[in-house]
């Protein structure tokens, strides 16, 4: 069993280092000088693997901590009234969610979505028993590292006691143990995989968050710091973990349950699932288009890649406009809710404006959120270039950059419409103010307004352009496009907290739009035809 799990994760490391220098082959400039002889080299595959999980483990910690934080402190701190008394309710929605309810959703044997088993067991002959059992000590042994040391800094606050921590985790693994049991011991009675049980999942979960969240707004709060550490319930506890463990570890019918459920059916039917998932905000409802969205002749003037894109845009307006109209109803729904307050509920006024005229660095991250530049690419790859890019001429640089042109103008016309709504709402709300003397100085507000429209336009048409993350099957596997968008996040996260005048971000905001722009041309005409194609 060790040596299956040391190949498994010679494995893993192998297929790491290969996505890890895939990306490294993908970068500009640096990408030319990545030989392809990297893929055949163990030893730096090994190596770069090891980096890729420790850097993983890194992100585990993240995550758990993240899951604490929003699924359990958060939740208690707000159903709390004594904020030096939510021990209780972290307990409380703990059990019934992690102990509980994650137990139930989170099997290793009957996760019909195991590539990693599929490719140990099916296709390298791996013995399905050894595979299993050290994939559930590993998973057991990783969760119970990632959570006890967040679970420890978090009781520190709100009284639970290392020790306390360290026993309760190891509950935990306890039920995790007991998951897997029920879940094998179903199979092997019935037949069933309750994971495929559509009743038994919305079932599961219904219950188990009514149970972590209703129980304690309705004013009940189990005394679960009474249960999980009173002695006898900790042994009997630590008894089941034990005998479950021994049942998975004794059974034999590993190989019977791989060959049913490891199929490429269900491996790469799943994998197109999400494909086809992810692209489903854009997929063209046929049944529900017009005769007039059908008529081509109104566009008999145009010519070229301008009529290909005028009768797309026109076919496809539901899937573009859609997303615009909601975010115009979010800003007039918030313009109403602001006039009500101001209306309604005594404020200074004056300082409400002054806070608006300072609010320019928060616009980033507000107009980087309403941005529809993303979807629109995605429906423009779906429905139209994934067809197309298997056409040389289409891969062209005139035709690109024509493509490109044509394409931003629309995108940037659709984008602009919550924007300019946006600026009609803040020219409101300081004429309700009676300070419609402040509507001057506000320009460079709404100047930026607008161009962080434009930014944000040309950025996600850039980013399809020269990455083109998406692959004929339908996936995103272009650490590159992540990557970027990652740094775009956090950048306009960052400016949330940038004070400066308005004045001078904005023309920050103008210089950086005009030259990202002009950078976006030159770049999408030299590089967009060896990047723009269907991967």
């Amino acid at each position: 069993m060790i040596r299956t799990f040391i190949n498994s994760f010679k494995v893993s490391f192998a297929e790491s280092a290969n996505t890890f220098i895939y990306f490294l082959k993908r970068v500009p400039f640096l990408g030319k000088k990545i030989p392809d002889r990297l893929y055949k080299e163990t030893q730096t595959k090994l190596i770069l693997g090891i980096i890729r999980e420790i850097l993983g483990v890194i992100g585990s910690f993240f995550g758990k901590a993240i899951y604490l934080g929003l699924m359990i402190i958060l939740p208690s701190y707000l159903m709390t009234k004594d904020k030096a008394q939510i021990l209780p309710k972290f307990l409380h929605i703990f059990f019934f969610l992690s102990l509980i309810l994650g137990s139930l959703m989170k099997t290793i044997i009957f996760d019909t979505n195991n590539k990693p088993a599929f490719d140990m067991i099916r296709l390298m002959r791996t013995d399905a028993r050894e595979y299993y059992l050290g994939e559930i000590l590993y998973r057991r042994l990783t969760e119970f590292v990632y959570f006890i040391i967040p679970v420890i800094l978090i009781g520190m606050i709100i009284g639970l006691s290392p020790l306390k921590a360290l026993v309760l985790i190891l509950e935990l693994e306890c039920f995790r143990f007991a998951g897997e049991w029920l879940h094998l011991f179903t199979y092997d009675k019935t037949g069933k995989i309750l994971e495929k049980k559509t009743s038994f999942v919305l079932i599961s979960i219904a219950a188990g968050f009514a149970l972590a969240y209703a129980l304690p707004l309705a004013g009940i709060t189990i005394d679960f710091n009474a249960i999980l550490f009173n002695i006898f319930a900790v042994l009997t506890i630590f008894a089941l973990g034990i005998l479950c463990f021994m049942y998975i570890w004794q059974y034999k019918r590993y190989t019977i349950i791989a060959k049913a459920l490891l199929t490429k059916e269900n491996i790469f039917d799943m994998e197109d699932f999400k494909g086809e998932m992810s692209f489903a905000d854009v997929k063209l409802d046929e049944e529900k288009m017009t005769k007039e969205d059908l008529n081509s002749r109104i566009y008999e003037k145009k010519q070229g890649y301008e009529y290909l894109n005028a009768i797309f845009f026109k076919r496809h307006r539901r899937i573009m406009v859609t997303p615009v109209k909601i975010r115009v109803g979010i800003i007039a729904a918030a313009f109403l809710i602001i006039t009500g307050i101001m209306l309604f509920v005594p404020m200074d006024k004056g300082k409400f404006i002054q806070q608006i005229e300072r609010c320019t660095p928060v616009l980033v991250f507000i107009m980087y959120t309403m941005s529809t530049g993303e979807r629109i690419c995605k429906a423009m790859f779906y429905n139209c270039d994934v067809s197309l890019l298997r056409y040389g001429y289409y891969r062209e640089g005139k035709v690109i950059l024509s493509n490109f042109t044509s394409r931003l103008k629309r995108v940037v016309l659709l984008n602009i419409i919550p924007a300019l709504v946006l600026c009609m709402g803040l020219i409101g709300l300081i004429l309700i103010s009676g300070s419609s003397n402040h509507i001057i100085p506000m320009i460079p507000v709404f100047l930026c307004i607008l161009c962080l429209s434009c930014f944000f336009s040309i950025h996600h048409l850039f980013m399809y352009y020269v990455i083109q993350p998406y692959t004929a099957e339908l996936r995103v596997k272009s650490p590159l496009f992540k990557f970027i968008n990652g740094v775009i996040y956090i950048v306009s996260y960052i400016c949330l907290q940038i004070k400066t005048s308005s004045y001078y971000f904005t023309l920050g905001v103008i210089l950086v739009t005009i030259l990202y722009m002009a950078a976006a041309l030159v770049l999408t005409y030299r590089i967009a035809p060896k990047t723009f194609k269907l991967k």
